[in-house]
């Protein structure tokens, strides 16, 4: 029940004031040419009313203690807010939606808008932010899924691009795009990696040409998979990290030698690349080390870290040539070689003279009856916890220990343990009393 007499009867005159309004209104514009004018006169009035709003939530949005903050901390807050959780991810954009001054401090930041992701799918988007970008150095992630014009797009932007990452490159596309960016200059630089897809047969890159137009003077991490190329067009000078895999070796003919089988290319590449710190060369060592090196080895003082994967020949002669800092970990997969030797396991001598005088606390080994490999693991510093199960050793939870090493074994297991504790500078080891070694 109403207990205000007064409102209920103000509210029908409010309408009937407001209905007679709205008669007059309609029986003024009967011609078209009249509602023309008022729709346009209407028009205006929204405009001019939103125009006002507007200005009064820039106002208040002034007001507010975040409008403070001077634009270089805002934008650095949407840093943060951007590479939280994924660099690449757009999640950040809607601050741009928040209010005027926002947007127009996140468009003025070009490096905001530099990371493009292999997800990127809408080539207007990439454009849109390709021209925000400006000349910010760009981190480029590509992936086979994009199509040919969608590569197209960052072309133009090489010589301005940070890092770049080619992931999973199909055979037949590979060459196409690989023309259309090394035809670029790339003075910026620092990061490159190219991986041809894992499904397919390695991809040749033996035309002679570099992998860009001019030299990559700011290149410290080069990581190609599934390409094969000569040692020559490696950049060198200033790297830092050097990874060229393939999944498996290649088996060329007597008349036909791999490019990567060029050992003196090889040498000369590490020579000139002092700054290495992390190196991995899998399946693609040279053919004939130790024959056609003369004695040469190679320091590579400032190296943390060596993988090497191939036949257990290659494997050893290439360790052989390098001269590394006893501090340097060896992460090595031998592999059973083509044509079977009685020369044992020279590889546990040269690790001998690599690691004197270092002294091993630990050391895992575990036997793989299946695929006939013994996988040794070891340490200086002592497990932190019991190890239950041989079959627990995982050499990604082993990252840091100073020598990993997969070998091949055929009915020569006494024989390799052996060699291992004489070898290796091992300290306080006990074996169980089921191993027996002749003595």
């Amino acid at each position: 029940m109403n207990s205000n007499p007064q409102a209920s009867t103000a509210l029908p005159d409010v309408l009937a004031r407001f209905e007679r309004k709205m008669n007059v209104f309609r029986s003024s514009v009967q011609t078209p040419k009249v509602r023309a004018a008022a729709l346009a006169t209407a028009d205006q009035d929204i405009d001019a009313a939103k125009r006002l709003i507007l200005s009064m939530f820039t106002r208040r949005n002034m007001l507010v203690p975040i409008s403070i903050l001077p634009a270089e901390i805002l934008a650095r807050i949407f840093h943060f807010n951007a590479f939280s959780e994924d660099r690449y991810s757009l999640g950040w954009v809607p601050v741009t939606h928040v209010c005027r001054r926002w947007r127009q401090i996140a468009l003025d930041d070009s490096t905001l808008w530099a990371y493009f992701s292999p997800y990127l799918r809408n080539k207007g988007w990439i454009a849109e932010r390709l021209s925000r970008a400006r000349n910010a150095p760009l981190v480029i992630d590509l992936c086979s899924s994009m199509g040919q014009d969608t590569f197209s797009l960052f072309t133009p932007h090489i010589s301005h691009t940070r890092e770049l990452y080619l992931r999973n490159m199909p055979n037949v596309l590979h060459p196409t795009i690989i023309q259309g960016i090394t035809a670029q200059t790339a003075p910026a630089l620092e990061h490159l990696e190219i991986y041809v897809s894992n499904q397919i047969s390695p991809m040749k890159h033996c035309d002679g040409h570099s992998f860009f137009k001019e030299p990559l003077p700011e290149l410290r991490i080069f990581s190609v998979s599934q390409i094969v190329f000569p040692w020559s067009l490696v950049p060198r000078g200033r790297l830092t990290q050097l990874e060229v895999t393939l999944n498996e070796a290649l088996h060329t003919s007597e008349a036909e030698m791999s490019p990567h089988d060029d050992l003196n290319a090889l040498l000369d590449l590490l020579a000139n690349c002092p700054a290495l710190e992390v190196l991995t060369l899998k399946n693609c060592l040279p053919a004939t080390v130790s024959e056609s090196s003369g004695g040469r080895r190679i320091y590579i003082p400032r190296l943390s870290r060596l993988c090497l994967g191939g036949s257990s020949s290659r494997v050893t002669n290439t360790l052989k040539t390098l001269k590394l800092s006893s501090s340097t970990t060896l992460r090595l997969d031998c592999l059973p070689e083509d044509v079977p030797t009685l020369n044992g396991h020279p590889i546990l001598p040269v690790l001998s003279v690599h690691f004197t005088p270092i002294e091993f606390r630990s050391l895992k080994i575990h036997l793989d009856y299946v695929t006939r490999v013994i996988v040794m693991v070891a340490s200086t510093s002592l497990p932190t916890s019991p190890i239950p199960n041989a079959h627990d050793i995982q050499l990604d939870k082993d990252i840091d220990a100073e020598l990993s090493l997969v070998h091949d074994f055929d009915n020569m297991v006494d024989r390799i343990l052996v060699q291992a504790r004489k070898a290796l500078p091992f300290l306080k080891l006990e074996f169980p009393p089921s191993l027996r070694f002749d003595r």
